[in-house]
């Protein structure tokens, strides 16, 4: 059986030697009860007893999948200066963002020649349509060294190295919204039925928000007596646009990742507009390095419960940057070929406002922090559509993760490596839904938290052909699946915070890999064909 192979970037050779245990040790299928190939080979989604399947994850990345990352001519060329190189390239980026459009959308690309470049300050992309790329990300590239002490940086005051953002994310009209009238949608569904389809037509933006009551809170077991670990009822808001419309049923682009039910708070959907959203813009080839206090050192591992590192002494300085690239309010991004060095916090944060976004062949070594909480989140996503491919994180913590019921899916891991992790990646923080490990390794979790806000962390998370310890549970209302999983069923991370009398998820073939080998590859070329698979990369 064919194996998956690791074709672009300076990680292919990499993955190529150290996942051979993703290839099969025999050439006998091995398919789930949920999805598995018909007669012509695409793949069925069998559904459970409420009509809920496995979504379908091929929509996430640059344009909606399947599209390659384009290449964007340099119309601003920069070699490094002595002393501060932050306003001759802030200068270049402000000189790209005036520049008119072409026809694809983007102004031009400002190239940074091999070589360190100091910064002391931030880098900001405003304008969509602008590319930064360096000449490589090692230490012979192209390096932007990130200097300053930042006094009293936390992990809820982020020095950031470089911002690309847009105005604003939704500009909502709610004199559009209408009520779901289904009792229940399931999971999976693209379609359903409102009280009045009249004011819409395919091609409109949507939310469509699954409400949250606290009826269902104090079904989860969040009706918590502290006012700090209490949820309070919430909006669930999924970011898609209108195919169709059949009198009063509405058909849209990207499965729904949770059930809507009425019992529960049901749902509705509201026309948006986002003139405040950029798109269009990309980094890549190049190398971040965060400087740092070297005289600052410890040998404590926070409540990490009988560390394998215990006793090491690390690097512990926090007054530096915290994360290297964070994009905001934007759509149809990319990082590609990006090296992240010393950063406290993360390599790229999507925030809340980013959609369709694109993480590939990067990696984040030798971070420098406290090693306990709100620290290392290295590849950290808060939006929705966001493929994360063939990515390395070295010693983070919550390396691979997904933060806060906003970072509702699809989003998708795929062929991503944690060495020396330090914690679990995860769904992490209050109800993350529709997230895809596929072929990931690394200890991963999707679990109750008690005694504390973060709850249940995620829904409807999919581990697929994944390697490495975990932990999964059901949620109340909602499920969490294990496919092909290799590896051992429990976890010793922030174990105080465990409650392992939560049933356990649906768990199909333990310790061996299930077909196909990529969920998320296979649902690409069922939707959109073998080009797809190979623009992105495979």
């Amino acid at each position: 059986m064919k194996r998956i192979t690791f074709g672009i970037g300076i990680f292919g050779i990499l993955f190529a030697v150290c996942c051979n245990s993703l290839a099969f040790a025999d050439e006998t299928p091995n398919y789930s009860s949920r999805v598995y190939p018909g007669t012509d080979g695409r793949l069925l989604y069998t559904a459970d007893s409420q009509g809920n399947t496995i979504p379908d994850f091929s929509h996430a990345g640059y344009m909606g999948g399947g599209q390659a990352i384009p290449y964007v001519g340099a119309k601003d060329t920069l070699w490094p200066v002595a002393g501060d190189n932050s306003p001759h390239i802030q200068a270049a980026i402000d000189r790209i963002s005036k520049r008119a459009p072409d026809s694809d959308g983007f102004r031009g690309a400002v190239l940074l020649k091999h070589g360190y470049y100091k910064l002391h300050s931030q880098l900001k992309i405003s304008a969509g349509g602008v590319v930064l790329r360096g000449e490589g990300q090692g230490e012979s590239g192209t390096v932007l060294v990130g200097c300053g002490v930042f006094e009293g940086s936390s992990s809820r005051n982020k020095p950031k190295l470089i911002i690309v953002s847009g105005e604003s994310s939704w500009d909502v009209d709610e004199s559009s919204s209408v009520s779901i009238t289904d009792s229940f949608v399931p999971v999976g569904a693209t379609s359903f039925h409102v009280d009045d389809a009249g004011a819409f037509k395919p091609g409109d933006t949507v939310l469509v928000r699954r409400h949250g009551n606290q009826a269902w809170i104090n079904e989860l077991g969040m009706n918590l007596e502290n006012d700090d670990w209490r949820w309070d009822p919430f909006s669930i808001q999924y970011d898609r646009i209108i195919t169709a419309v059949d009198a009063n049923t509405i058909t849209v682009d990207v499965p729904l990742a949770c059930a809507i039910e009425k019992h529960w708070g049901g749902g509705d959907m509201v026309k948006y507009s986002d003139p405040g959203r950029i798109t269009n813009v990309g980094i890549e080839n190049l190398r971040g390095v965060s400087e740092f206090d070297q005289t600052v050192r410890t040998t404590r591992h926070g409540n990490i419960d009988r560390h394998p590192y215990h006793g090491e002494e690390y690097y512990a300085d926090e007054n530096h940057y915290w994360d290297f690239i964070t994009f905001n309010n934007a759509k149809n991004i990319w990082l590609r070929n990006v090296t992240a060095k010393h950063f406290a916090g993360s390599l790229v944060t999507l925030e809340q406002g980013t959609k369709w976004a694109t993480v590939q062949d990067c990696e984040s070594i030798d971070p420098v922090s406290l090693r306990w909480g709100g620290r290392r989140f290295t590849y950290a996503l808060k939006g929705q559509l966001a493929l994360v491919q063939r990515c390395v994180s070295d010693k983070g913590r919550h390396s691979f993760v997904l933060l806060d019921y906003q970072a509702c899916g699809p989003n998708v891991f795929l062929d991503c490596r944690a060495t020396q992790a330090f914690s679990s990646s995860e769904p992490h923080y209050k109800y993350v839904t529709g997230a895809l490990y596929d072929n990931v390794m690394a200890p991963l979790t999707a679990r109750f938290w008690k005694d504390i806000s973060i709850g249940w962390s995620g829904a409807n998370i999919v581990f697929w052909n994944c390697e490495g310890q975990y932990l999964i549970q059901k949620p109340p209302t909602a499920q969490n699946y294990a496919f092909g999983h290799v590896g051992i069923h429990a976890t010793v991370f922030n174990t105080q915070f465990q409650d392992l009398t939560q049933d356990d998820g649906s768990i199909e073939s333990w310790d061996r890999h299930v077909d196909p080998k990529s969920l998320y590859l296979k649902q690409l070329k069922d939707r959109l064909g073998e080009d797809a698979v190979r623009a992105i990369g495979w």
